[in-house]
């Protein structure tokens, strides 16, 4: 069995790099004969609710998955931090399910090896601004607000200036190896090492990271700047290009 997966792409707008680079990896020949094909939350820098406004603008993409689900594929999305509570609009898109979205981490038994994927940030421990964050925006209230409330011209505005001012928020303090350090300990913490691979995002830092003999942390990084993804084949990982 073989894995493909991908996080943290943020696809902006129609036709951006970034959307460019995730048509490159659903397109990626290696990709297209992988079983299993992950996309680990923060696919898209702006998603929530069930506006159709995103299956029209998007259409390109979500055309490149239901090739996937044809193929026969394995297809999950995982929600992140900037693609949310979009289970009423995937239900429009894949009514059965073809595409199976998750909020939260999934395990799966792979050729005798356990698989841990999530989008990542429940590693994030010890930022406990951030968790108490998540779980306000994953709260009951703010589910009915995008769900039933806010309409897609004033969530975009106002997604848009809280994604600018979060990017230049962590532009001042961002440091790759004090990240990747607290990622590791994250996952140590909320794993025990139970697993035989972990796949996640969200830390926009590029690590592969032996927790112990038998357990291996995985994570791409932020995909416009590395331009790779995970590729696991008989359990053996590797990074293809995208570039």
């Amino acid at each position: 069995m073989k894995v493909a997966a991908i996080s943290d792409v943020h696809v902006k707008t129609p036709h951006d790099d970034a959307d460019h680079l995730l048509g490159h990896f659903l397109t990626h020949p290696t990709v297209i004969n992988s079983d299993y094909i992950l996309l680990l939350g923060d696919i898209f820098d702006l998603m929530c609710g069930p506006h159709p406004e995103y299956l029209e603008k998007f259409d390109h993409l979500f055309v490149l998955m239901d090739l996937l689900v044809k193929k026969g594929k394995k297809i999950f999305f995982f929600e992140g931090n900037h693609d949310v509570h979009l289970d009423k609009l995937f239900k429009k898109r894949w009514p059965l399910g073809e595409v199976v979205l998750s909020q939260v981490p999934v395990i799966e038994e792979i050729d005798g090896k356990s698989y841990y994927f999530s989008h990542g940030d429940e590693h994030e421990v010890k930022n406990l601004s951030y968790q108490r964050y998540k779980k306000l925006i994953l709260s009951a209230p703010l589910r009915f607000v995008a769900n039933h409330v806010m309409p897609y011209s004033l969530l975009n505005f106002l997604g848009e200036r809280a994604s600018k001012m979060s990017r230049k928020r962590g532009s001042k303090i961002y440091n790759e190896d004090l990240i990747k350090d607290a990622f590791r300990e994250g996952v140590t913490e909320t794993t025990s090492g139970k697993y035989n691979f972990i796949l996640g995002g969200h830390s926009h830092v590029k690590d592969l990271y032996l927790l112990n003999d038998h357990s291996t942390y995985v994570n791409n990084g932020y995909a416009l700047k590395t331009k790779t993804f995970i590729f696991i084949d008989n359990h053996h990982i590797s990074f293809p290009s995208l570039s």
